[in-house]
């Protein structure tokens, strides 16, 4: 197979350039990268991107050449950021052909949105801070409104949410709150210091993963403090919002740059956000400031590991957690730091069987109604995996994984951190 490179494929060229923008330029990388994928076909079974691509190749004795840009629209509207195809890729960067196939969906969406712009509705969704603020300032209003049936089927016809997906909870006390009437940092921090950016998921709707994370810390001796004042920006990428995506990585580097001078490690209980931290800020802002917070970035569960790995972890665990079927999300292989909350768990489970399947949502992707369905084909490994496995707990670093769960299964996912604090004693009151 003869494949010409471009000068500059997408993962090289950056987010200021022209070139990026280029609906010419990126339909000729579409066509590149969609012959060779073509010729390939290995993720096929990944997400609907593919199959939908090779169909319209298959269906045409043009090949590539005869697949309209609607097309390729198409299959771009199907890509949902999982990022797994780039691991399982034989051809993905460094080759003599860099196939970066998440890089090409991303530049793509941004070029559509440059192009057609963002509806109004889809902006809704990314405002995660606001609603988060408003979910925390009246809970209970917030959540009947959630799971009253009547405002579901008025969000999905207004918003385009699905009404079976499962909206999170808001806790009047959220992250914030608790650690500062608990009046901030409880140890010295003889083994390590860390900055908890708590995210938005966590901090209003799952602040008990946020107190376990702080808890389990602090078991070990580990100083922890708090700095989260927004998200960290990665719905904005979901629906091309470029600008507002790099306002909030400004902000949260300028944040956190100060605790990472101080000596602090940034550990983020959520792989979306943690990925967003590490790889996308050094792109959307191109500073020093922005490559140091990313380099001393670490995922919460990848934290622990390393502590763990220089007998700083203390393993004083004295409730048993049985058996623990852990899914391990996209954004956190995507990362390629191994599955640390398996090992981790090890630790205080008689078993833990890990399922590394798919949930299907991938920031808001999922929970549209347009793409409900075939979102919940996708998850469809995942829930028979977990029903199958029948465990005493269900764990997920990922917290829109744990809605699908419960949508899917009826059944609770947690943190694995609030398991390990759970297998300390340790109460998270």
């Amino acid at each position: 197979m003869k494949v010409e490179l471009p000068e500059r494929t997408s993962a090289e060229i950056g987010y200021e350039d022209p070139e990026y923008h280029d609906l010419e330029k990126v339909e000729a990388e579409l066509r590149r990268v969609g012959e060779i994928c073509h010729q390939c076909r290995r993720c096929l079974p990944l997400c609907p991107s593919f199959p939908t691509l090779f169909d319209m190749i298959d269906a045409t004795d043009r090949e590539i050449e005869g697949v309209s840009m609607e097309g390729f629209d198409r299959v771009n509207e199907l890509c949902y950021h999982c990022k797994l195809c780039f691991n399982h890729c034989p051809y993905h960067p460094p080759h003599e052909w860099d196939v970066d196939f998440p890089a090409l969906m991303r530049r793509h969406q941004l070029a559509r949105a440059k192009r057609d712009g963002v509806p109004l509705a889809r902006k809704l969704t990314t405002q995660t801070d606001l609603i988060g603020k408003l979910g925390s300032l009246a809970p209970p209003l917030m959540n009947f409104a959630n799971r009253n049936r009547a405002s579901r089927v008025m969000m999905e016809k207004t918003i385009g949410i699905h009404r079976d997906w499962v909206q999170p909870s808001y806790c009047w006390e959220t992250v914030e709150r608790w650690f500062a009437k608990r009046g901030g940092p409880q140890v010295e921090g003889a083994r390590g210091h860390v900055v908890l950016f708590t995210t938005c998921s966590v901090n209003y709707s799952d602040p008990i993963a946020g107190r376990s994370a702080v808890l389990v810390l602090e078991h070990s001796d580990v100083k922890v403090e708090i700095a989260y004042d927004r998200c960290c920006g990665m719905p904005y990428t979901d629906t091309g919002d470029l600008d507002s995506a790099r306002r909030n990585a400004q902000r949260n580097v300028d944040d956190l740059l100060r605790y990472v001078e101080a000596g602090a490690t940034v550990v983020v209980p959520g792989p979306s956000c943690s990925l967003m931290l590490k790889e996308e800020y050094p792109r959307l802002l191109g500073s020093e400031a922005a490559r140091r917070v990313a380099e001393n970035t670490q995922d919460l569960m990848e934290y622990l590991y390393h502590l763990a790995k220089a007998k700083k972890l203390e393993r004083d665990f004295s409730v048993g957690l049985g058996k623990v079927a852990y899914h391990a999300p996209c954004h956190l292989r995507a990362q390629n730091i191994g599955f640390r909350s398996r090992d981790l768990l090890k630790l205080a489970a008689d078993e833990v069987e890990l399922i590394d399947a798919c949930s299907g949502v991938d920031g808001t992707w999922g929970m549209q109604a347009r793409f409900h369905d075939e979102s919940m084909k996708i998850a469809q490994k995942l829930l028979g995996r977990i029903d199958e496995s029948a465990p005493d707990h269900i764990a997920t670093d990922c917290p829109l994984s744990a809605l699908r769960i419960e949508e899917g299964l009826g059944a609770k996912a947690v943190h694995p951190v609030v398991l390990l604090r759970h297998a300390y004693g340790i109460s998270a009151e």
